[in-house]
């Protein structure tokens, strides 16, 4: 990351110049907490919706699109359905211009990937789409 120095006098010296890329970001932890904060979302309209009802959102018909087409029981099933459904909520969460982009095409992958081996967000989603199949 390059960084500038600024004029101000009040401020710290440098500023970024370009902003942060995927793997800058993940470090940072702010992908973490706004993915925990959509999947929250994600749970909330699983449970306000009832898991009987026939209408919902298109994140829920999607994700019950996922998980029926999974097999959640054997472990190869599961990690995929839980990238194809991080893929899905990441790629659902950007603007239309950048998730087009090559950039968002990597962002996207390199996101799914990460939140597939992370315990906590895979064991959310697979919950998720447990629930829905």
């Amino acid at each position: 990351m390059s960084v500038k120095k600024t004029s101000s006098p009040f401020s710290s010296g440098a500023e970024p110049l370009e902003p942060l890329d995927s793997k800058e970001l993940k470090q940072s932890g702010k992908i973490g907490e706004g993915f925990e904060a959509a999947l929250s979302e994600v749970e909330e309209g699983l449970e306000q919706a009832g898991e009987a009802s026939g209408s919902g959102s298109a994140e829920r018909s999607t994700l019950s699109n996922i998980a029926s087409n999974a097999q959640l029981d054997t472990p190869d099933g599961a990690i995929e359905a839980v990238k194809e459904s991080a893929k899905f909520l990441v790629q659902s969460r950007l603007n239309e211009g950048f998730r087009d982009s090559k950039q968002g095409e990597k962002m996207t992958e390199e996101l799914s990937e990460y939140i597939a081996r992370d315990p906590f967000l895979n064991r959310k989603i697979l919950g998720i789409l447990q629930r829905l199949k």
